[in-house]
């Protein structure tokens, strides 16, 4: 016989053994021996196999002290599954029964991090990123001095950074289909929600540059009003950025225009 076949079969033993070893853990109906064995899969990080123990233990441990680690194993047995919704349920379910458990602190942590993997591309729906800005919020709020504090305070960025692009993205979107009164509004909702959005230049170029065209666009009484607006958002833009700005130039053209326009009228 080759070695591959000696090796397949001594391999289908292997399983076998192991898996009559954990439909006997399964069916023994000693609570302190298929502990043993949950906590053995547990620790061979086999999360399957320790998850379905210790649901079978937790009527059996429940009102002792060992419900408050079983709780503790059951939502670190999905969040190893990558079963994040229901980690994140579990590990909030802890802190609420335990709020001074062993584990209380790392739970509540991981609860806004499970919120934190759920959430979407920026494209897509942003409830996830949403729930876990305030989770972290509450995170930080309830243990200011944590470890975990750091940590929470780089993925907040991260956060926001996902929520500031898709701001932006809607924003200039009004803009390039012509809608300039809706990217005006939009364009400034970006800025005073998200001061620190990586695309700011850009965005309080457009801003000059949307208000000049909805002023070009608009019925000839409101247009001084308009054109004024324009002034006046180019002169913010020269506030915070020097000539050297690339977007500078231009921004100054839709000034002199918006000025020329206004004598005429």
């Amino acid at each position: 016989m080759s070695r591959l076949g000696i090796f397949l079969i001594l391999l289908l033993l292997v399983f076998g053994s192991c898996r009559s070893k954990f439909q006997k853990s399964l069916k023994n109906t000693d609570p302190k021996k298929k502990l043993e064995q949950a906590e053995y899969y547990f620790n061979k990080k086999d999360f399957y196999r320790s998850q379905l123990l210790f649901e079978q233990l937790e009527g059996a441990y429940e009102a002792t002290n060992m419900a408050e680690k079983i709780a503790y194993y059951m939502s670190e047995c999905d969040f190893g599954l990558r079963n994040y919704a229901l980690a994140g349920f579990r590990y909030k379910s802890y802190y609420e029964t335990y709020p001074t458990g062993l584990f209380a602190e790392e739970c509540l942590y991981k609860h806004a991090y499970c919120n934190y993997l759920e959430s979407q591309d920026y494209e897509l729906d942003q409830t996830d990123t949403y729930k876990a800005i305030e989770t972290f919020k509450i995170f930080i709020n309830v243990y200011p001095d944590s470890k975990y504090v750091s940590e929470c305070n780089v993925l907040l960025d991260q956060l926001r950074t996902k929520l500031s692009l898709k701001a932006y993205n809607s924003a200039k979107l009004y803009f390039n289909i012509g809608d300039f009164k809706s990217a005006k509004v939009a364009l400034r909702n970006v800025v005073n929600d998200f001061p620190e959005v990586t695309q700011r230049e850009e965005i309080d170029f457009l801003i000059v540059k949307a208000t000049y065209l909805l002023a070009e666009n608009s019925m000839a009484q409101i247009q001084k009003q308009r054109y004024d607006e324009t002034i006046e958002a180019f002169y913010q833009f020269s506030e915070y950025y020097s000539e050297s700005s690339k977007y500078m130039d231009e921004a100054k053209s839709y000034k002199i225009k918006a000025e020329i326009a206004i004598k005429k009228l």
